[in-house]
């Protein structure tokens, strides 16, 4: 009577956490069908700095997008996730916990704007949001180990992230970088060297055959043609015009060094100077007209002055006379 009396006793039931009911099974989330389908969002701070991290993760492929706030204000969140959605892609639905920043008329109407639902989970139960809650544990335990060694944090932080979008995931057994770009990242590990996928050797040639016709149009347009400057060539640097009355070319003449590809060196008595072999004219010498002159082709003039006029007239058609005419003497001018 009286164990009954206590266990039906409902102040006694709330001052005490025994008969605990047990947890539920876990139920576990499909894998979207694409990447970037859907993400999860959270707050990870603040930090001594007073600045909080933005994180959001992608479900399929757990590859981490992280910002640096120093509010949560929905005004501060929303240009940050315009810069993730950037480089990303805007996702098909965004999961976020009830923070004050995602409950706003405002954040409900960004989401409407760029087409995404905005999926709020469970308040008071952030396993709901298993993705974004486990990788900003260990994103803290980084951090944490940089602020004890005294290192900067940020450049921890963006080391960290490196190394993580490379490794293989526990999950999926594949990198994030891997399975969100279809593509290995370089890290300072060394690694052995792959070779090209077929569709992107199917790129590379179509690329080259695309370069190749803008620049025979370019060419052809420009009525561009190879530079002639050498080395040892004496050349005018061109100068920024300051007025109507400036010189297109710098008058101290300079010496031509080296030429690799376009790119000219060349110096003078106060300074070297590289250059787009563009930015360069070649100063015409006495001796380089010389040249010029006698490369030129001699063209033999006729000795007879009346040899030369009939030279010099165009080509005549024939000329027949009407009939009407036959019985007259035509006057030819001397």
């Amino acid at each position: 009577m009286v164990e009954e009396t206590i266990q039906n006793c409902l102040p006694c039931q709330a001052a005490t956490s025994r008969n605990h009911p047990p947890p539920e099974p876990l139920k576990m989330t499909q894998l979207p069908s694409t990447p970037w389908k859907e993400v999860a969002m959270d707050f990870l701070g603040p930090f001594p700095t007073g600045e909080y991290l933005l994180v959001v993760i992608d479900a399929f492929s757990r590859f981490p997008e992280v910002e640096v706030l120093t509010t949560v204000s929905a005004k501060a969140v929303l240009p940050k996730l315009d810069a993730i959605f950037s480089r990303q892609g805007l996702p098909e639905v965004l999961k976020s916990d009830n923070g004050s920043p995602f409950n706003g008329a405002e954040f409900e109407s960004y989401a409407k704007h760029c087409g995404f639902t905005h999926r709020k989970i469970t308040p008071y139960w952030p396993q709901a949001n298993g993705e974004a809650e486990r990788f900003m544990h260990t994103l803290q335990k980084c951090i944490r180990a940089a602020i004890i060694e005294k290192k900067n944090w940020k450049q921890a932080m963006n080391q960290f992230l490196l190394n993580y979008r490379a490794t293989p995931h526990s999950t999926t057994n594949i990198s994030p970088s891997e399975s969100l770009n279809n593509r290995k990242i370089k890290t300072m590990l060394p690694e052995m060297p792959c070779s090209s996928k077929p569709e992107q050797k199917a790129m590379a040639e179509y690329d080259a055959r695309k370069k190749e016709q803008m620049k025979s149009c370019a060419d052809n347009r420009r009525g561009a043609k190879e530079s002639c400057i050498k080395p040892g060539d004496t050349v005018l640097l061109k100068q920024p015009k300051e007025n109507k009355f400036s010189a297109p070319y710098n008058p101290q003449p300079f010496v031509v060094e080296k030429k690799k590809g376009t790119m000219v060196t060349a110096k003078n008595d106060s300074k070297v100077v590289t250059r787009n072999s563009s930015q360069f004219k070649v100063i015409l010498t006495k001796s380089a007209k010389h040249d010029d002159k006698e490369v030129e082709p001699k063209v033999p003039r006729p000795s007879n002055p009346q040899e030369q006029k009939t030279l010099q007239q165009r080509p005549k058609r024939n000329v027949r006379q009407p009939a009407r005419f036959v019985d007259y003497v035509n006057y030819e001018p001397m």
